[in-house]
C-alpha cells in the first residue's frame, strides 16, 4: 500500500510521512558521529537546531542494518534496503505474536488466521509497510508483547514481561501511556481477585525498566522535566509505585482484597503527589502545552491522526471501529461459552483490555492500531467458526451473502480506504496534510540533482516537505512539523500566510536564502486558501516579489524555487 502512496517507488524521496524521512536523517547523523545522547536535529532551525523528543531505540534496527550492508552495497543501497526491510520485520513480528496467542487458545489453524488479520488491521499494518520507519510500528509490536505477557501462565513473569514491554514503548513515546494505565487497571482487577503477583510483577518491571532505559537512552545530560517524553519525574513516580507495591502487597496477602486495593490507591496518590510537586505542568496531560497558539490552530489541530474517530474520513473511521467491535463480540461469545471459570475470566479480561484500547483509539486515531491488533485473536476464532458454518450450509446464495458481509466488515481500509487513507489520515504528513498527496504533486526524486547542485544553505520550505529536503540534499530548513520547533514553525506559517515583506524579514532573520515550495501539494494549497493575498499565494499565482529570482527546477518535478535576487 505504501507503493501506492509513493507512486510505486521505494526511495528516500518517496517517504509517505515526514517523520519517516526525519527518522532516516537522525540515523544518518548518528552513524555520522553525532552523540548517542545528543538528540538535536541541527539542520532544522539552525544554528541551534531542535532538541527532538525522539529516542535512539527506534534508530537501532535501522542503523544496524545499514552498518551491516554498507560495506557490501554502499550507503545508498544499504539505506534503501533498511527502509524496506525494517518495517516488514515489525509486521512479521506482529503477525507472529498474534498467531502465538491465538494458537495457544485455539490451535495452529486459528493462529494462521490471526496472523492474516494483522495484515488486514489497517491502522496498524499501514505503519508497518516499506518506508514506514518511524516509531509507531515498534510500539504496536511491543503492545502485542505486553498482551502475550498479560495472558501468560505464570503471573509474576507475565506481569514482568508486560511491564518491560510497555516501559520500552514509553521510552519510545508517551503515546503508550494510556495503554500502560489500562494494563495497570487490569492487573489491579486481578489483585481484587486475590492475584497480587500480576500487579507486583507489572509495576516493578515497568519502573525498573523505565529507569534503565532512561539512563541508557537519555543519560544524565538532560534532566529537565519534559512532558512529551519520559523524564525524571516519570521515572521517580513509577519507581515509587513499583517499589511500594513490591514492598507492601506481599505483606497484605492474608488481608481482604479491599485492604490491598486501598494500599494501591494510597501508593498511586503518592505518585501523583510527587508529580504535582515536581512537574505540575505535566499533570494536565497536554504534551503540547508550550506550542504557540497560532501553531496549534493552523498546524497541530489539523493533524488528523491525533484527532478522534468522528473527525476522520468514513473509510478510515470504519477501520478504527469494525475490527475491534468484531473482536469484542467474539470475546463475549467466548466468555459465555467457557467451560470453566478460568476460561471465562480469560475472555472477560481480554474484553476489558480491548474495550480500553478501543476507547483510546476512538479518541486518538493513531492509537487505534493497538486495539485492532488486540482484536485479531478473538476475531480469528470468530472467522474460523463462521467459515465452518458456511461449509455446512448448502444454500450457495446464503453463503455468498455472508461472504459479502464479512468482506464489507473487514476490508474497508484494505480495499476502499487505501485511496482515502493515503490521501488523508494514514498517509498524512506530520503536519496533518497528506504527504502522499505531496508526492503526487511533487516528484522530489527529479528535483534532487538540481537542489544538490545549489550552494548549501537554509531554505524556507513547507513543513511537509522539509524532512524530504533534508534527506535528499545538504540544505537546512527553517522548520519541520515537530512541536519542539514551535517558534520556527510559527515563522514558516507567518511567512507563507503573511505579506511578501513579512516573508522577506523572516527569511533574513532566519538566514534563509531560498524559498522552495510544492504548488501541487496539500500544504501549499492550504496556505493559499487560508490567505489568498499571502506570500505563498503570490508565488503560486506568479506574482513573485521583486526581491526574488527563480531557480531552475525540472518541470517534471513540480518543485518551484526562488532565491534572493543578486544585487
Amino acid at each position: 500500500m505504501t507503493l501506492i502512496g509513493s507512486g510505486g517507488r521505494l526511495s528516500i524521496a518517496a517517504f509517505v510521512d515526514g517523520d519517516d524521512a526525519l527518522r532516516l536523517q537522525q540515523v544518518r547523523d548518528l552513524l555520522g558521529g553525532q552523540g548517542w545522547f545528543d538528540l538535536h536535529q541541527y539542520r532544522v532551525a539552525p544554528p541551534e537546531g531542535v532538541a527532538m523528543h525522539w529516542t535512539r531505540v527506534v534508530d537501532i534496527p535501522i542503523a544496524a542494518m545499514i552498518l551491516l550492508l554498507r560495506p557490501l552495497m554502499g550507503q545508498g543501497l544499504a539505506e534503501s534496503i533498511a527502509i524496506v526491510v525494517v518495517p516488514l520485520l515489525h509486521l512479521l513480528a506482529a503477525m507472529a505474536l498474534a498467531a502465538r496467542l491465538a494458537a495457544r487458545q485455539f490451535g495452529p489453524r486459528i493462529g494462521i488466521v490471526a496472523a492474516l488479520l494483522v495484515a488486514a488491521a489497517v491502522p496498524a499494518s499501514f505503519r508497518m509497510m516499506p518506508l514506514r520507519i518511524d516509531h509507531h510500528a515498534m510500539q504496536f509490536v511491543l503492545a502485542l508483547v505486553a498482551l502475550n505477557g498479560l495472558f501468560a501462565c505464570a503471573p509474576r513473569m507475565g506481569g514482568a514481561l508486560a511491564g518491560a514491554a510497555l516501559a520500552l514503548a514509553l521510552a519510545i513515546s508517551l503515546e503508550s501511556l494510556p495503554l500502560a494505565v489500562i494494563v495497570g487497571g487490569l492487573c489491579t482487577l486481578r489483585l481484587w481477585r486475590g492475584q497480587s503477583a500480576w500487579l507486583i510483577g507489572y509495576l516493578l518491571s515497568l519502573s525498573l525498566a523505565s529507569l534503565a532505559l532512561f539512563l541508557a537512552t537519555r543519560g544524565l545530560g538532560d534532566l529537565a522535566q519534559h512532558c512529551d517524553a519520559v523524564s525524571p519525574v516519570h521515572v521517580v513516580a513509577l519507581l515509587w509505585m513499583g517499589g511500594g507495591t513490591a514492598i507492601i502487597l506481599p505483606r497484605l496477602r492474608d488481608r481482604p482484597p479491599l485492604v490491598s486495593l486501598l494500599a494501591v490507591g494510597l501508593i498511586g496518590a503518592g505518585a501523583v503527589g510527587l508529580a504535582a510537586a515536581w512537574a505540575p505542568q505535566c499533570l494536565a496531560g497536554d504534551a503540547f502545552a508550550s506550542v504557540d497558539p497560532l501553531v496549534r490552530k493552523v498546524w497541530l489541530d489539523s493533524v488528523l491522526e491525533g484527532l478522534p474517530v468522528w473527525r476522520q474520513e468514513p473509510g478510515f473511521a470504519a477501520t478504527i471501529i469494525l475490527l475491534p467491535l468484531f473482536g469484542l463480540i467474539a470475546c463475549l461469545r467466548l466468555a459465555t461459552r467457557a467451560a470453566d471459570r478460568g476460561v471465562q475470566l480469560f475472555w472477560l479480561d481480554y474484553a476489558l483490555l480491548l474495550v480500553g484500547a478501543t476507547l483510546v483509539g476512538l479518541l486518538v486515531a493513531r492509537a487505534s492500531g493497538a486495539s485492532c491488533l488486540f482484536a485479531t485473536v478473538p476475531a480469528a476464532w470468530q472467522f474460523a467458526e463462521q467459515f465452518a458454518r458456511w461449509r455446512q450450509d448448502s444454500l450457495l446464495v446464503r453463503r455468498m451473502g455472508r461472504v459479502v458481509v464479512m468482506i464489507t466488515l473487514l476490508l474497508p481500509g484494505v480495499l476502499v480506504d487505501q485511496g482515502v487513507r493515503l490521501l488523508a489520515p494514514a498517509g498524512q504528513a506530520s503536519d496533518g496534510r497528506a504527504q502522499g498527496e505531496v508526492a503526487l504533486g511533487c516528484d522530489f526524486s527529479r528535483a534532487v540533482p538540481a537542489l544538490a547542485a545549489l550552494p548549501k544553505g537554509t531554505l524556507l520550505t513547507g513543513l511537509d516537505i522539509g524532512p524530504t529536503v533534508l534527506v535528499t540534499s545538504g540544505h537546512t530548513v527553517v522548520a519541520t512539523a515537530h512541536h519542539r520547533a514551535s517558534a520556527a514553525i510559527r515563522d514558516v506559517i507567518d511567512a507563507f500566510l503573511g505579506p511578501d515583506e513579512a516573508a522577506r524579514q523572516i527569511m533574513a532573520r532566519r538566514g534563509a536564502k531560498m524559498v522552495v515550495i510544492c504548488p501541487g501539494g496539500s500544504e501549499a494549497r492550504f496556505y493559499a486558501e487560508k490567505a489568498p493575498a499571502g506570500f505563498i499565494a503570490h508565488l503560486m499565482s506568479g506574482k513573485v516579489p521583486g526581491w526574488l529570482e527563480p531557480v531552475t527546477m525540472p518541470d517534471a518535478s513540480g518543485v518551484k524555487a526562488w532565491r534572493f535576487r543578486q544585487r
